[in-house]
């Protein structure tokens, strides 16, 4: 009897088990798109509780993709295609294509296990001036080679159109404080609105002066010892901008305006009222300025954007996360994945499959 016509050879071709072999690998994917992957046991722990990260860990969900059971369904998947591919021998002209996007397949799902199997991938923290030449990979140290030095790291935000800094006129015998002012100011305009972000500046109707945002602090911070100013995290519990007053005559003072205590600083003199409408502001922008050190010397400087990774000596480092409180130090991904190429070959082989299919194939059965 042909093999091609056993059972097992019939159910290893099957349909239906291409199906449901699909079907459990895309819920496998999904369950690892939900679960945050490769943590430290400790992440688990304050997530899901001491009983939520042992079952995670007894079964191979808190690193699905490497588990045995996941690539024991990326191994029988393998097994299916390349059974129904030698169905097709021999092969005819009229289904090459066809050959070929079931080969690019299995040319995909090789490149996936080359990158499971010899991969390395792992998250470093370097603080700003430091250098980092190593990470932890599956739990052992796998040395880069050279060396990444975090130069500086910059943190944008979205400033909505409607934060901004209102000026207006303090009327005389008007109450000063900042409720009563408030309630006066609801049906008057103001004298300038300038944008609430820095560098913006605007002139104050009718006066000749203006006013310029100088800088934005979100957590409002005196050092009494030294009354230097700074911001003591990221998070806006007390935000304040610095403002310059250029008078008409050339002279210049600058001050704080503050969005939660407008009655803390009403700016210089009695003519104005200096009010700091703040809405809450979301992340726009997080990049790491890095230098590659390799010998001593600097080999490359580049900026790590999300999306936009630094590739030097077969690893691919990638904007991951940050210090949202101090935003002292920057979060690096590496990766290294042998089996990119293999993947990439794969996708070219499904690309040319399709085009025999849907073009070259209908030209040949026309003549």
């Amino acid at each position: 009897m042909s093999i091609k016509k056993t059972k097992a050879w019939r159910f290893l071709s099957s349909v239906k088990l291409a199906i449901w072999l699909l079907a459990i690998i895309a819920v496998l994917s999904l369950v690892g798109t939900f679960i945050p992957q490769n943590e430290a046991p400790e992440f688990y722990i304050a997530k899901f509780g001491q009983v939520g990260q042992g079952a995670l860990s007894k079964t191979g969900l808190d690193n699905i993709y490497a588990s045995w059971w996941f690539i024991l369904s990326l191994a029988l998947f393998s097994l299916n295609l390349t059974v129904c591919l030698l169905n097709r021998f021999p092969i005819r002209k009229h289904s090459m294509g066809t050959i070929m996007t079931h080969l690019s397949v299995l040319v995909i799902f090789i490149g996936a296990f080359i990158g499971m199997i010899f991969g390395e991938k792992g998250l470093v923290k370097i603080p700003e001036g430091e250098e980092i030449s190593y990470f932890i990979s599956k739990g052992k140290k796998i040395d880069l080679g050279f060396s990444i030095r975090l130069n500086d790291f910059i943190y944008t935000e979205y400033i909505d159109k409607k934060e901004k800094l209102l000026v207006y006129p303090v009327k005389e015998g008007s109450a000063h404080d900042a409720h009563d002012f408030s309630m006066a100011a609801t049906g008057e305009t103001p004298l300038a609105e300038v944008n609430a972000e820095v560098g913006s500046e605007s002139g104050i109707a009718g006066t000749g002066s203006k006013v310029k945002i100088l800088r934005y602090l979100p957590d409002f911070v005196m050092d009494m010892s030294t009354k230097s100013v700074m911001s003591r995290s990221n998070t806006p519990n007390n935000p304040a901008i610095e403002v310059e007053l250029k008078g008409k005559g050339g002279d210049t003072r600058t001050f704080w305006v503050f969005a939660r205590f407008p009655d803390v600083h009403k700016g210089p003199g009695a003519d104005y009222k200096f009010i700091y409408e703040w809405v809450g502001r979301r992340p726009k922008d997080f990049i790491s300025k890095v230098a590659i050190i390799k010998e001593g010397k600097e080999a490359l400087k580049k900026d790590i954007r999300v999306n936009e990774p630094l590739s030097f000596g077969g690893f691919r480092i990638f904007q991951s996360t940050y210090d949202s409180e101090n935003l002292g130090w920057s979060g690096l991904q590496i990766v290294k994945d042998p089996g990119v190429p293999v993947v990439y070959a794969g996708f070219v082989l499904l690309i040319t499959g399709f085009i025999i299919i849907f073009y070259v194939n209908p030209i040949i059965q026309r003549r």
